[in-house]
């Protein structure tokens, strides 16, 4: 298996787990968004930043955010004119949901963890 294929492989890989829909109908991105405001604490995350830290632009972190905060998973806190820097938190429904969410991940990963290993086995012999 020469680089590219390994690559692709890997690639193949990383995006048969993100595509399954996680616990309670959640995207992997819906996850990595909730995992990074868990992270910033009760003070919450800036939109601009969780755009950089998730690898996402602020348009498309704003639009993920809607239906989390509709159905009363994340909140506003405070009241910022700029969106981009308008800061966002969990509310103490969307703390279950992350764990719920981060249970369903780790269970998945770990069911997937030798077929990982053998991977990036194959990838580490790559010079």
């Amino acid at each position: 298996m020469n680089t590219l294929e390994k690559y692709l492989k890997l690639r193949t890989f990383i995006n048969d787990i993100e595509r399954r829909g996680l616990v309670y109908g959640a995207s992997f991105s819906e996850f990595v968004i909730l995992r990074t405001i868990t992270e910033e604490g009760s003070s919450g995350v800036r939109r601009v930043d969780l755009a950089d830290t998730v690898g996402m632009s602020i348009s498309g972190v704003t639009r993920a955010l809607v239906p989390l905060e509709k159905l009363g998973y994340i909140q506003k806190l405070d009241q910022a004119l700029d969106a981009r820097v308008r800061r966002v938190g969990l509310t103490e429904s969307g703390s279950q949901l992350y764990a719920d969410i981060l249970s369903d991940v780790q269970a998945r990963l770990e069911r997937s963890t030798a077929d990982l290993d053998q991977l990036l086995q194959s990838i580490a012999t790559l010079k």
